[in-house]
This record gives structure tokens, C-alpha cells and sequence, in this order.
């Protein structure tokens, strides 16, 4: 039986027909000067055009190639989580189909998990994209997503990252999360550090990112921090807004009793509504949080099965 390899490559693809052949070359070129046994799983995500096709063939006398092959284009987090799923290596290294990263930095990246880390982050220092559709916008998102989440990475953006499997593996990766990785890591204790890495210019295809993206990564944000402030504790969110609902439904239950002890006695309905309302949302959010306590304590005893039945190997 094939021993399984040290080192997975995760290679997330969607209409790159263009760029395959050159990064089938390049990884070829590392696979030979790669020192550890490695294995590249290139993650089709429904592609429309010959990608699939490109990657099919190339697994005949490619060994170390695996293919995956998603029934519908599902984005790049879906993708990236659908080659985790079936990687064997005991570190995971993401890097993009563009040929914009370059697989000699993995070595580095390994080295430095090799120093006691869990993740590693590649920073493009020196960016070679356009200036105001990717790297204004990636200099901005980059420094809300630190301040916001605590995590400090240069570049969350970046997809050149080495993981240890153990720690990215129980993760449950959907929307724009990948990018979120280092805080998603942080929370379950990993050790992270970066380092530069070298960034090229496309030469061959198209981006597939424009600034619609920025809503949707912000709306992200805001879930990751939930779930780092409180994936382990979600009463300790539900239960400010009970609370803070109990005290207004008690104010205005005691402004009512006031004013009838004062003798006001018209007959306002606003007091005793907003009382009764007040504690019917204090029992809702209380009740959420119970909820939530328990699903944390008794669930997450699957965390793949969402993404079982989208996936389909193809060699």
C-alpha cells in the first residue's frame, strides 16, 4: 500500500484552461528538486471551459496529480475545503492556478512550520496586481480584518499558506471564509507567523475578483468574529440582549405602576405593550443562547458532512 504523502498541495482552479499547461510545468520542475514526498490535488470547481479536460490527462503520467471535480461552481472557499477533505499530507499548502505564487517558496513555508508554528501566511510585500482594483482594496481589507479579529497577517488574501492538517481539518470552511483562516486557526490555539513570499504578474487568463467582492468579505468579517468571540460561549452573546431586554421590559413596567400610583390614569396602552414586548424578546435571545449551548456542546460531530454528495473524484 502507497504510504501517504508528507506534503499536500491544494490547487483550487476555475476557468484557467489558459494557465494549465505552464503550472503543470511548474510543478513538475518542483516536484523534481522537492526533497519531501508531496502529492498536488487540483480542485476543478465547475469549470466551463477545457480545465477539467487539461487536468484529466495530465494525471496519466502524473503520479503525485489527484483531480477533483465539483458539479457547480461553488467559489473558492468551497473548492479550497473540498481538496482538504481529501488530502493526505500532514501539511497543507494552498497556493492559486495564476502562476502569481510560486511553489519554490513552499519550502520556506514548511521550514518555518518546521520551527514549531502551525500556520504559516505568505505575505506579497511586493504585489504585483492593479493597484486600484486589487491592491487598494486588499491594503484596506487587510487592516479591518486585524484590527476587527486580533489576528494581525499583512496579507489574509494571500492564498500561499502551509497549515498543519490537524489544525485545519476540523475547521467548516463555507463562503469567503479561506481568506479568515488565520483567525479560524488562532481560535483553536495554532501557533501563526508569516513570511514574504514572491508574487508574479498574470501573464495568461483572466481574474476572477473585482471589488463586488468587498461586501461580501465585510459581511464575512463580521460572522468570523462571532464565531471567534463566541463559537465556545454563545450564551455570552445572547445574554447581554436578554438582559438588556429584561431591564427595559422592567422600566417600563415600573414606569406604568408610577404613573397609576400618581393617579395618571389614561388608558395608554404604549407602557405595559412595550413591557410585554420587552420580556417576550428577553426570553427569545435567552432561550437562543440555551439553544446555542447546547448545540456547541453536542454537535460538531461531523464537521465534512455539509460538503459530502458536492464532491466527485476524478482520477
Amino acid at each position: 500500500m502507497l504510504m501517504d504523502p508528507e506534503v499536500s498541495i491544494v490547487v483550487p482552479i476555475f476557468d484557467e484552461e489558459e494557465c494549465i499547461p505552464a503550472l503543470l510545468e511548474m510543478l513538475d520542475r518542483f516536484h523534481a528538486s522537492f526533497e519531501r514526498t508531496m502529492e498536488v490535488v487540483c480542485v476543478d470547481d465547475g469549470s466551463r471551459d477545457g480545465s477539467l479536460v487539461s487536468l484529466r490527462s495530465a494525471t496519466t503520467h502524473r503520479a503525485w496529480l489527484r483531480v477533483v471535480k465539483l458539479r457547480a461552481n461553488s467559489g473558492q472557499t468551497a473548492a479550497m475545503a473540498a481538496g482538504l477533505e481529501v488530502a493526505r499530507g500532514e501539511i497543507v499548502v494552498f497556493m492559486d492556478a495564476d502562476m502569481q505564487n510560486d511553489p519554490a517558496d513552499i519550502p520556506r513555508l514548511i521550514a518555518k512550520l518546521d520551527e514549531g508554528y502551525d500556520l504559516v501566511s505568505g505575505w506579497r510585500r511586493q504585489r504585483k496586481d492593479r493597484a486600484f482594483t486589487r491592491k487598494l482594496p486588499s491594503w484596506v481589507a487587510n487592516r479591518i480584518i486585524g484590527l476587527f479579529i486580533g489576528v494581525r497577517v499583512h496579507d489574509y488574501g494571500c492564498t500561499l499558506k502551509a497549515y498543519r492538517a490537524k489544525i485545519l481539518k476540523p475547521l467548516h470552511l463555507y463562503s469567503d471564509m479561506h481568506r479568515f483562516l488565520p483567525a479560524l486557526c488562532s481560535s483553536a490555539g495554532a501557533r501563526i507567523t508569516e513570511i514574504e513570499v514572491r508574487h508574479h504578474p498574470r501573464r495568461l487568463g483572466s481574474s476572477k475578483y473585482g471589488l463586488d467582492r468587498v461586501l461580501k468579505v465585510m459581511g464575512d468579517l463580521i460572522v468570523i468574529k462571532l464565531i471567534v468571540a463566541f463559537a465556545d460561549r454563545p450564551m455570552h452573546y445572547f445574554g447581554p440582549f436578554s438582559a438588556a431586554f429584561m431591564l427595559l421590559g422592567g422600566a417600563a413596567a415600573g414606569l406604568h405602576v408610577l404613573n397609576q400610583a400618581a393617579g395618571y390614569h389614561e388608558q395608554s396602552i404604549v407602557l405595559p405593550a412595550l413591557a410585554v414586548l420587552s420580556l417576550v424578546c428577553s426570553l427569545y435571545f435567552l432561550f437562543m443562547g440555551l439553544l446555542a449551548d447546547l448545540i456547541v456542546r453536542v454537535g460538531r460531530r461531523d464537521p465534512h458532512a455539509l460538503r459530502r454528495g458536492a464532491v466527485e473524484f476524478v482520477a
